[in-house]
């Protein structure tokens, strides 16, 4: 198993028996003819834990002298030229990536730390161990534990929005660091931006996070798994073609209502503030919020209008009304409203991404919800309302 799992990394992710087909039968028993035995230097969990995350590139393994990273050593019983061949690409590849990474990351900060990309994600670590369920995790695997997180993530966000590959085209940069120094040094180099509170975004095709570890905001793993899916959502939206965020245009009950959501969707819980501003203030009712926001709409009184918030960007808004802005876009994406233009478009995601790209376009509140829904300010602030009342628990 652990040798068609090596086959497989080392090949392209193609099947074994692929790989093996295309190249020249060598009779070896020694290496069961494959050309190449499973480097000893890396544990067989460190290898599951490296092929369950999704990972093409980690620097774990690609600073082994014996295999290069490859995981692979060439059979020395045996002249296999073509897998030969093959492992010292895969070597030089990887041998190429991490160096670029040193160069452009380490030395910034002037030490080493972890790095690891997968298809969609490029992800640098400086995390201490942390407990995970009833197990503390040590540095390497949990690095490995959350580029798997973020693919999940990615895989579920175009499920939900029913997006394709190509209309999230690029890769997304993670940088997760213990160390405020670290924090401010990748900040202004890789966003343009100063750092403050958790983390920094840079949004648009090429989209960055970095973010500083404060026990402050981040208690444990939960609330930095939250905190993660939430931001990579604010990143993940603001790629979706055409690329914009949406955010400063006027339209900040979506990107944050949007971000809220998928974080609601982990646990039920929502306590991620983008802005340090309303982070100092935050928590809303503890992040549990269907209770108070039915609350608000039952008692009517000091209930921002939808027309109101709808006219915010993301930094402007108060924690009441991220918990608003959530609940809009839980009404859009699971409310039980029967709608002819939704079913125009394709679907509930479908209907949404338009008027993401309503306001990407620039197009006001009314024509983004007009296109999409048929619906203007105050006819979608009535279906919200009569939704939340009916469906969302009184105590």
């Amino acid at each position: 198993m652990l040798a068609s799992i090596v086959v497989g990394l080392v090949f392209g992710f193609a099947p074994p028996c692929a790989a093996q087909h295309k190249d020249p039968h060598v009779n070896c028993p020694y290496c069961n003819h494959v050309g190449f035995k499973v480097c000893k230097k890396h544990s067989k969990k460190q290898i599951a834990k490296f092929e369950e995350s999704g990972a093409i590139f980690s620097s774990l393994l690609a600073t082994c002298k014996e295999c290069g990273g490859t995981l692979m050593v060439d059979c020395d019983k045996c002249d296999n030229v073509a897998v030969q061949d093959r492992i010292a690409r895969r070597a030089k590849e990887i041998h190429d990536w991490l160096a670029e990474r040193r160069k452009t990351v380490d030395k910034l900060i002037q030490h080493e730390v972890k790095h690891c990309e997968s298809r969609w994600f490029r992800l640098t670590f400086d995390l201490k161990p942390m407990t995970v369920g009833r197990r503390k995790l040590p540095s390497w695997e949990l690095m490995y534990l959350y580029l798997k997180r973020f693919e999940e993530h990615r895989k579920y966000y175009k499920e939900v929005m029913q997006l394709t590959d190509t209309e999230l085209p690029d890769k997304c940069d993670i940088y997760m660091w213990r160390d405020g120094r670290d924090q401010a040094n990748a900040a202004l180099k890789f966003t343009g931006m100063g750092s403050s509170g958790a983390g920094v975004k840079l949004m648009g095709i090429s989209s960055v996070y970095t973010m500083h570890m404060q026990k402050r905001y981040i208690t444990n793993d939960a609330s930095l798994h939250r905190h993660m899916v939430h931001n990579i959502t604010h990143l993940l939206t603001s790629q979706m073609s055409p690329a914009n965020w949406i955010g400063k245009l006027k339209a900040g009950w979506l990107d944050a209502g949007l971000a809220h959501y998928f974080e609601f969707k982990l646990d039920k819980k929502c306590t991620t503030y983008c802005y340090q501003e309303v982070a100092t203030n935050r928590n809303f009712k503890g992040g549990k919020w269907l209770v108070p926001i039915r609350r608000m709409v039952a008692a009517g009184t000091r209930l921002p209008a939808f027309a109101a918030v709808a006219t915010k960007n993301t930094d402007q808004l108060m924690p009441k009304e991220h918990a608003l802005s959530f609940s809009y876009v839980h009404f859009l994406l699971e409310g039980d409203f029967e709608n002819d233009k939704v079913k125009e478009a394709g679907g509930r995601g479908k209907a949404l991404c338009q008027v993401v790209r309503a306001f990407k376009a620039k197009k006001p509140v009314r024509k983004a919800l007009g296109g999409a829904y048929g619906w203007n300010a105050l006819s979608f602030e009535e279906k919200w309302k009569e939704w939340v009342l009916r469906t969302y628990p009184v105590r």
